[in-house]
């Protein structure tokens, strides 16, 4: 997506997707990853490529609850 992520209350952009709090997963690729800011602690919010370090575990969770990602 080529989108930095950037904390609205203190302008951080170092974030790890693979520490997120929570992923909505959109897509095959694409996710909506809440994060805490590692400079403040704000919950931060946005849309995101899933790394590939996270692909399989996406696609693991996708077949274990029946979602469309999980079915081929």
């Amino acid at each position: 997506m080529g989108k930095i992520m950037k904390c609205p209350n203190c302008g951080e952009t170092r974030f790890d997707l693979t520490t997120y709090d929570s992923m909505m997963v959109l897509s095959a690729d694409v996710a909506l990853f809440t994060l805490r800011c590692p400079g403040c602690g704000t919950s931060v919010s946005s849309l995101a490529n899933i790394p590939s370090s996270l692909r399989e575990e996406v696609r693991f969770a996708a077949i274990e609850t029946g979602a469309g990602m999980g079915c081929e």
